[in-house]
């Protein structure tokens, strides 16, 4: 039972991690959405945009951890990435 939740808890931890590194493109989307905003009004979009950004990823990472869980998924998803590519 432990070593499955130190297992969930890494997997859980890498996707934060990858997030994390591909987070960039929100600060683009947040400072494209505050520069058309009234300057009394930027601060606001800035702190809501910025925390919604990092509670969808955190939701998200939690969901792809999950589904990190199903068998086959991840066969079935580098699939359609070589399909893709």
């Amino acid at each position: 039972m432990e070593s499955e939740l130190m297992s969930q808890m890494l997997a859980f931890v890498q996707v934060i991690f990858i997030d994390l590194v591909l987070a960039g493109d929100n600060a683009i989307v947040v400072g494209m959405a505050a520069a058309s905003v009234p300057m009394a009004q930027r601060l606001r979009v800035i702190v809501w945009g910025t925390a919604a950004a990092v509670v969808l990823r955190i939701f998200f990472a939690l969901v792809t951890t999950q589904l990190l869980q199903v068998i086959g998924l991840t066969l079935a998803g580098g699939l359609l990435l070589a399909f893709v590519a």
